[in-house]
């Protein structure tokens, strides 16, 4: 590992790992709490734009408090890298959750678990933050199996995303990412019912073995399989709340997290 102490935090080991940046695992020498810290990686620091958006996290973290997101310890500024110092949650991400634990998760459990994540994401919305790149991996659940969403770290303000980059994680992502633009509270949206699928099927609805164009494709005609194509025990209206949530037109999905959970269960 590069980093074997930042200031007052003593790195354990690295934990995992992404696109732009590490996450090690560490301990707090003043009160040995275990906490996360995220670093951008080496070649990624040396841009301006890239140590403009760990900034953003950071500041991000620093008004979203929030039982259901996880929180800044600290922020660590040096020379050589820029550090997050994060609330370090024990426990599985959803991804793993799924795949290592429960296969489908029954109805009602995933119905808990989805209320818990769209309460965090309403918050966020309120205060005007999308996050962007929701999906299980972003997604912990603690040894209490409380929800924690991680990485707000291509988020932004609702008010400055349509800039026709393309943010987020293919297999998630709504049309309009996919496109760079018209972007707003509703994509969130739709990333949550791809989510609401896995988590009730195991598996995505489109599968990453295609190339991004061609998935790109299907996501912006909308061919998405049921869900109870994939999983034939999915309720009727579990399977009415994903087709709404990943509609491919933005004004026919739910509007709100609060709507999306209020249609969890049948009236």
């Amino acid at each position: 590992m590069q980093f074997q102490r930042i200031n007052h935090i003593e790195i354990i080991e690295e934990i995992g790992s992404g696109g732009t940046a590490s996450v090690l695992k560490g301990i707090d020498l003043n009160n040995g709490r275990l906490v996360a810290v995220k670093v951008l990686w080496s070649n990624l620091f040396k841009s301006d734009e890239m140590r403009k958006r760990f900034v953003f996290e950071a500041n991000q973290y620093l008004y979203l408090k929030h039982p259901g997101i996880v929180s800044l310890k600290d922020f660590i500024i040096r020379e050589d890298a820029y550090f997050l110092v994060m609330e370090f949650v024990e426990g599985n991400n959803l991804e793993e959750y799924i795949n290592k634990v429960s296969g489908p998760i029954p109805e009602i459990r995933a119905i808990a678990m989805m209320k818990e994540v769209l309460d965090a994401i309403g918050y966020a919305h309120e205060n005007n933050v999308l996050h962007l790149d929701i999906k299980p991996s972003n997604i912990m659940i603690d040894g209490s199996g409380r929800i924690k969403i991680l990485d707000f770290g291509i988020s932004n303000e609702s008010t400055k995303v349509n800039t026709g980059q393309i943010m987020g994680s293919p297999l998630y992502m709504s049309p309009e990412q996919t496109l760079g633009k018209n972007i707003d509270s509703r994509s969130d949206i739709y990333s949550l019912g791809i989510t609401l699928f896995q988590m009730l099927t195991g598996t995505t609805p489109l599968r990453g073995n295609m190339s991004r164009d061609e998935l790109f494709t299907k996501i912006r005609e909308g061919k998405l399989p049921k869900a109870k194509e994939v999983y034939p025990f999915i309720s009727d209206n579990l399977q009415a709340v994903i087709d709404k949530a990943t509609c491919v037109d933005m004004n026919d999905r739910f509007k709100s997290t609060t709507e999306f959970s209020s249609k969890l269960l049948p009236e």
